[in-house]
């Protein structure tokens, strides 16, 4: 008996009353295998459509998805663990140091301007400090450098890129983990001030040694005053007895390779960042101070209607 091509209708019909599916993957005799390619459709056609098939689709897809999310929240974990270390930190008195140095510094490009001024329109010897019209003038100038430092240090915006990129080099996920857990503590918080004091004792005298901070520079006392108040507020709060017992994880993380780590990373680099933004700003007070010589002509007017003095 002769073997015959099945219809293509008595198919869908099976597949439709949900009839066992009868194999069709045969060649009539006398036709080679290349003269049936309804056959072979069809068949890719059923497969696609076997509800295991639709089931090992979605599952497919579903790891696919999996393994694109996994590094990102992988990701999105250690930044947030980054942050977190970075709050843990107050830097206080680093600011409040900073702040000092950087008032003199603004106060030392408004009074360049202000003297050259004087030496450019003849002004003689009254135009200067203690006078209504250059006291005027210097405030007019300096509140717009003082809001530059304001800007560009005080909130420590900036420092957020920073540290991320300084934390994620050098500490591990583990590490980052061991870390804000111990620094969520009591003791821990304590250590985290001390680790906060010596960073401003090393940036401290780094700006006293070489001469950059000039004591007792006129109009800066009220930085002056704030920087001695939160450094020995700081100062008795980081205190605490190495005796008592409530202390023991603090003083197994002290002694710890990743304590003297954490230390000596903090003390050397984040010290070093501080430095190195403070002189970024200080270095365009000047710039800016020019660009704001013409706010002194006001004062320039009122001093020589008084008659220059």
């Amino acid at each position: 008996m002769r073997n015959r091509c099945p219809d293509p209708g008595s198919m869908t019909r099976e597949l439709r009353r949900g009839e066992p599916r009868r194999d069709y993957n045969f060649v009539p005799s006398g036709r080679s295998s290349t003269t049936a390619p309804y056959e072979q459709r069809t068949l890719v056609t059923e497969s696609f459509m076997h509800p295991a098939s639709g089931r090992l689709v979605r599952l497919l897809v579903a790891l696919f998805a999996l393994v694109l999310f996994v590094p990102s929240a992988f990701a999105v974990t250690r930044e947030a663990r980054i942050q977190e270390l970075l709050a843990v930190h107050d830097w206080k008195t680093t600011v409040a140091l900073g702040n000092r140095y950087l008032k003199q510094q603004s106060l030392v490009a408004t009074r360049s301007i202000l003297s050259r001024i004087g030496r450019e329109r003849n002004l003689g010897r009254d135009w200067k400090r203690g006078n209504a019209s250059y006291d005027a003038a210097e405030a007019a100038i300096a509140a717009s450098l003082i809001e530059r430092v304001r800007t560009d240090w005080t909130s420590l915006a900036w420092m957020q890129s920073e540290w991320a990129g300084m934390a994620d080099a050098s500490f591990s996920a583990g590490e980052l983990d061991t870390l804000v857990s111990h620094f969520q503590t009591d003791v821990g918080r304590k250590q985290a001030m001390i680790i906060d004091h010596t960073v401003q004792f090393h940036v401290a005298g780094a700006l006293t040694m070489s001469g950059k901070l000039i004591d007792g520079f006129p109009g800066t006392e009220e930085e002056q005053k704030i920087l001695t108040y939160v450094w020995e507020a700081e100062d008795r709060e980081m205190r605490f007895s190495i005796q008592a017992v409530e202390n023991v994880e603090g003083q197994r993380f002290a002694l710890s390779p990743l304590g003297a780590k954490y230390q000596r990373t903090l003390i050397m680099k984040v010290s070093g960042m501080f430095g190195a933004r403070m002189d970024r700003v200080a270095a365009t007070l000047a710039e800016q101070a020019r660009g704001l010589s013409a706010s002194a002509d006001p004062f320039v007017a009122d001093f020589l209607a008084a008659g220059g003095r």
